[in-house]
C-alpha cells in the first residue's frame, strides 16, 4: 500500500526539468546506500511487507539482510542453488526511490547526480551554464538494477575499455572521453549484482576491489578518478566460495555482510514455495 501511495505521489509531482527548478523543489541528494536505508526504515516503520515472496527466511536470512541494509554493507548471499539468492538481490530494488534526477546532457556518459556530478562534461556544464539551462532527466527505479553471471565475464564487460573509434578521432587515450564504460560505472547511483562470484576472473576481481576500496576505475593502466556510487551485491555457492584462491582475499574483506541462505526448514514451507513458484511460472 505504501509503495502504491509513493507511486501516486510521484505521478502527481511535476518533475523539475532543469537544475534551477530542481533546487527550488527541495530535492535532496543521497548516496544509494543512504537512499535504500532511508526507504527501508520508512517502510519498516509503516509496517509494509519488506521481502514479499521470501518464504521461510523470517527468522534467519531476512533479519541478517535488514542489518546489512542499515549498516550500509556490500552483501554476499551464500547458499546452494535454488535458495532464492537472486530473488533476494532483486528485491532490494524496492527500497530505491521511485525515480531520481540526473543531468540529461547528450554527451553525458553516466547518470550524474545534479548536485555532485562526477564526469567532466557534467562538472563543466554545472560550472559554466546557468542552472536554468542545465537539463534534468529522471531515472526510474526499475532501470537502476542490473545483474551479471560471472562465468565468461570480461573486464571490459563490467569495468570498461578504451574505445578505438574515439582514439582514431583524435581523443587522448588517457582522456575520460576515450573510455567505453562497463556495467558497473553505468550503474552509478544504482545496484549491480554479480552471480557466482568465485567463477569471476581474478583480473576482474581486482577491478571490483578497486571500485569497492577506492571508488574509482582503472582501465589499461589509466586511472580514471570517479567517485562511483554503486551498491554491489554478490551471490556464491559455499563449496566454491570457501575454496582457497577462488576469491581474492582483498575482495572478500570488502564484503561487509555474508548472508547464508538455506533450503526450507520443514515440509509445509517447501510446499508453499513450490506452489508460489508454480503460480509465477503459470503467470497467475
Amino acid at each position: 500500500t505504501n509503495t502504491k501511495q509513493r507511486d501516486n505521489m510521484t505521478t502527481q509531482f511535476r518533475r523539475p526539468t532543469n537544475l534551477q527548478e530542481l533546487r527550488e523543489s527541495g530535492w535532496v541528494s543521497k548516496s544509494v546506500k543512504q537512499e535504500i536505508r532511508d526507504n527501508f526504515l520508512r517502510m519498516l516503520a509503516a509496517g509494509d511487507e519488506l521481502f514479499p515472496g521470501m518464504v521461510g527466511y523470517e527468522n534467519t536470512v531476512i533479519p541478517e539482510t535488514n542489518i546489512a541494509i542499515i549498516a550500509g554493507h556490500y552483501m554476499l548471499f551464500l547458499g546452494e542453488k535454488g535458495q532464492g539468492k537472486s530473488r533476494l538481490m532483486r528485491t532490494l530494488v524496492r527500497f530505491l526511490d521511485d525515480e531520481i534526477p540526473f543531468i540529461a546532457h547528450p554527451e553525458a556518459l553516466l547518470h550524474d547526480d545534479p548536485y555532485r556530478p562526477i564526469t567532466r562534461v557534467c562538472r563543466e556544464l554545472v560550472a559554466n551554464v546557468p542552472a536554468s539551462e542545465v537539463p534534468i532527466g529522471w531515472w526510474l527505479r526499475s532501470e537502476r538494477y542490473v545483474e551479471r553471471l560471472a562465468p565468461g565475464t570480461k573486464f571490459a564487460d563490467i569495468i570498461g575499455e578504451i574505445d578505438p573509434a574515439k582514439l582514431v578521432g583524435g581523443v587522448s587515450m588517457s582522456a575520460e572521453a576515450a573510455l567505453h564504460f562497463g556495467l558497473i560505472p553505468r550503474m552509478h547511483r544504482g545496484l549491480f549484482a554479480m552471480n557466482d562470484l568465485p567463477e569471476l576472473d581474478v583480473l576482474v576481481q581486482v577491478g571490483l576491489f578497486n571500485i569497492l576500496e577506492e571508488r574509482d576505475v582503472q582501465i589499461r593502466g589509466y586511472p580514471v578518478k570517479f567517485d562511483i556510487d554503486v551498491l554491489i551485491l554478490f551471490s556464491a555457492n559455499p563449496a566454491t566460495y570457501n575454496r582457497s584462491g577462488k576469491v581474492i582475499p582483498q575482495l572478500k574483506d570488502r564484503i561487509g555482510s555474508v548472508i547464508h541462505t538455506h533450503y526450507p526448514k520443514d515440509r509445509d514451507q517447501g510446499i508453499e514455495i513450490l506452489e508460489q513458484e508454480a503460480a509465477i511460472n503459470l503467470g497467475e
